[in-house]
């Protein structure tokens, strides 16, 4: 960031690294001294008006402990899960405490309502006391007014609730917070027995109800036993057995199917293979039995037998036809037990289907079965539900019963007093010490903050720091306010201010104006300063006093002065110096009169003075003009220092035409009375034509403040108070005798 970046400070721009001086506050405050005094005394006496008036209060303090409710002791769950460090409990005895409710109680108890010290009775709400509305109105005040000595203090960390009570009487004190604390716990033991009360009641009422409710319940679950011979009940054991008896029915019917195809095409493959002789061989019960082996073997050897024996024997040999018998006889046994194989299949076909549907039939049957068993089941358990229901209801109101009978009396109390509260033996309010402190401590609060929100609010230039600060232009010097007090005297106010320095040039006033001297001298290093203009922004600022003191003491230097009145508005050095002739600048500006004869010598050694003449109706185009540049060349000629006395800046444009034909301008601002605003406005219509603004005098400023301090401290010594009357009064006797004004030669 830019280093040289600007701060904005009450509506103008500083240099933030500007310094303030700690007599800058001083200065403030001293010179809003009065107001600052005024606050500060009304706070001061008014802490001291309470502190002696006000009634003393006492209080008193009692302390009670406040533990959660004991949990029961026989019902185990409700120990283990209890929360004995509830914050919102807690929360809530501590607004019991605080209750109306609460209050009402404690004041009926120490009959509070009739205690005159307690609550002194306006006289007409004795007399016209007796109405319902009377009554409720004058409770609810007492109520609020006790509630308002209250004070409930939970002790940190703690299960310790402090109670204190505030009040003029300290016996009353002590008495009204030990009343809080043992009605609190008369209040909660009472609600404590009305709870157990209701309990039980609600108990006895219920518990016959209940005991009805199992025995209807009970009867209805053996009736409906008895209607369908149920001799067990419905558990998951039976749910089981008819589950296994299903699963068991259906895998044996799936078995019995499988046998009965299996069965049905053994069948019917051999009732196929029967309708051709030749296949019968194919069927695997022929294939696997035993005798139609042996007979193929058979069969087989006397094929053998008979192709042998053919070879030697004609067909009707014995032997041939004996073999051929044979044969016949064992096809014939053949065909016989193929015929009985295939009934055989037959049968076991039969069996297997009759087996089969026996299963079927026994499978539906059980699963009949089971589905009534479920619907009876169904009914049954909700019936024994009721029953069990019923029963549990009545177990606990039965317990519980029991609990509120025994149990409360194995509870211990959860609330107690721990201390007692003492009769206090010394009060609390007013505390004087600390109320005067407060008072002391605000009062200079706010007086000093008084005087800087007004020294906010003033937009006006007060001190030399605001003439840098704000004009952002040399301060040359000021001028204290005439007639300010010095030392405990007052200056003598007789001199007129515009001859200060030649009527008392050894006061303090004269040691300022030397002071501005040897600032405007040295305030030009660049050129020699021959033309000086004194101006203002509005009028009744201190312009012409300031040109013409600073005349004077140009001249106490050793410089031969021409003071010039260029102001044709309102024109002073005429009259203030008594001049008598009109003669003046308008004239030698027009060309009718000449240096010597508008030019007037004053008897103060190398002053001369030049009025403004007859007043021109275009004083601002007579200024501007050439006359005027040329009149000055000649005034360098004989003069070392020429002085313009201009009409104030704002509203005329004279002022600026002078200020281009000056080697410097002098603005003179009054202390505390030009808004600052105006002030710049001016100084950047000078600056805007190029004028070379030396630097502003402030007039009229209050030395009794701090800033005087800082003046004599950096103007150096100044003369005594003795030595600037005696000089006074020399110089006046002298004035009254010599003529003061000549003719120039």
């Amino acid at each position: 960031m830019d280093d040289n970046r600007e701060l904005f400070d009450g509506g103008d721009l500083i240099d933030p690294e500007q310094s303030i001086d700690l007599r800058d506050y001083m200065r403030v405050v001293l010179k809003h001294r009065r107001m600052a005094v005024a606050i500060f005394s009304v706070i001061f006496f008014f802490a001291l008006f309470v502190n002696f008036t006000a009634t003393p209060m006492y209080q008193a303090r009692a302390t009670l402990i406040i533990e959660k409710d004991s949990p029961n002791t026989l019902n185990f769950n409700e120990y283990i899960f209890s929360d004995p460090f509830s914050v919102e409990w807690y929360q809530t005895q501590y607004k019991i405490l605080e209750s109306r409710v609460l209050a009402r109680k404690v004041i009926d108890r120490l009959g509070l309502a009739e205690n005159a010290k307690f609550f002194p009775r306006p006289k007409q709400d004795t007399e016209h006391a007796g109405g319902e509305e009377d009554k409720t109105l004058f409770y609810n005040n007492l109520i609020s007014f006790f509630l308002g000595g209250l004070r409930i203090e939970p002790l940190r960390n703690t299960r310790l609730v402090g109670v204190s009570y505030l009040s003029p009487d300290p016996d009353l004190a002590a008495e009204i917070a030990n009343g809080v604390i043992q009605t609190y716990i008369d209040y909660n033991f009472e609600n404590k027995v009305d709870a157990v009360k209701y309990s039980v009641q609600w108990l006895n009422e219920n518990m016959e109800a209940e005991r009805r409710k199992v025995e209807a319940a009970e009867a209805a679950l053996l009736s409906y036993k008895q209607k369908f011979d149920i001799v067990t009940d419905f558990t998951g054991d039976t749910e089981t057995i008819t589950a296994q008896k299903l699963a068991q029915l259906n895998s044996q019917v799936v078995e019995a199917e499988t046998a009965r195809v299996e069965a049905e095409t053994r069948y019917n493959q051999a009732v196929e293979f029967a309708k051709n002789p030749d296949m019968l061989d194919s069927i695997p019960d022929v294939l696997s039995n035993t005798i139609i082996q042996q007979i193929k073997t058979m069969e087989v050897e006397l094929s053998q037998k008979k192709s042998e024996l053919s070879k030697k024997y004609g067909a009707n040999h014995p032997q041939m036809v004996a073999l051929q018998s044979e044969l016949r006889n064992l096809r014939s046994k053949k065909e016989q037990e193929i015929s009985r194989i295939v009934n055989s299949l037959q049968n076991n076909y039969k069996i297997a289907l009759a087996k089969e549907n026996s299963l079927k039939q026994a499978l539906d049957a059980q699963k009949n079965q089971s589905l009534d068993l479920n619907q009876k089941a169904v009914e049954y358990t909700n019936l024994y539900r009721q029953a069990e229901s019923a029963k549990e209801m009545y177990a606990l109101l039965l317990r519980r019963f029991k609990e509120k009978s025994v149990s409360e009396s194995l509870k211990t109390d959860n609330i107690r007093m721990v201390d007692k509260a003492e009769v206090p033996r010394f009060p609390v309010k007013p505390r004087k010490a600390r109320n005067m402190l407060i008072a002391i401590v605000l009062g200079l609060g706010l007086a000093v903050g008084m005087a800087f929100f007004l020294e906010y609010l003033n937009n006006t230039l007060s001190s030399p720091e605001d003439i840098k600060r704000h004009l952002r232009i040399p301060f040359l010097g000021l001028v204290p306010l005439h007639g300010a007090k010095e030392g405990g005297l007052m200056q003598a106010t007789t001199t007129p201010p515009a001859l200060e320095t030649f009527h008392t040039p050894r006061s303090n006033i004269s040691e300022f104006y030397r002071a501005l001297r040897t600032n405007i001298l040295f305030s030009r290093a660049d050129a020699e300063l021959r033309v000086l203009l004194v101006s203002s922004t509005v009028a009744q600022e201190g312009k012409t006093t300031t040109a013409v003191n600073l005349a004077i003491v140009m001249a106490q230097y050793g410089y031969k002065v021409a003071l010039i009145d260029g102001d044709f508005h309102r024109p002073q050095l005429r009259k203030l110096f008594g001049i008598r002739q009109e003669e003046g600048l308008s004239n030698l500006l027009v060309h009718n009169k000449t240096l010597s004869e508008a030019v007037f010598q004053t008897k103060i050694p190398n002053l001369f003075v030049l009025p403004s003449g007859r007043l021109p109706p275009n004083p601002s185009e007579i200024l501007g003009s050439r006359a005027m540049h040329s009149l000055l060349e000649q005034l360098k000629q004989n003069f070392k220092m020429i002085i313009i006395d201009s009409p104030p800046l704002a509203g005329v444009t004279d002022t600026l035409v002078t200020a281009n034909v000056a080697d410097g301008a002098v603005l003179v601002v009054r202390a505390g009375a030009t808004p600052r605003g105006i002030v710049q406005s001016a100084l950047e219509n000078l600056e805007g034509i190029g004028a070379k603004v030396l630097g502003a005098v402030l007039n009229a400023y209050d030395t009794t403040t701090v800033g005087y301090y800082y003046s004599r401290h950096y103007y150096g010594y100044t003369y005594a108070s003795d030595s600037k009357k005696k000089a006074h009064k020399k110089s006046k006797g002298l004035l009254s005798k010599i003529p003061f004004f000549g003719r120039a030669s």
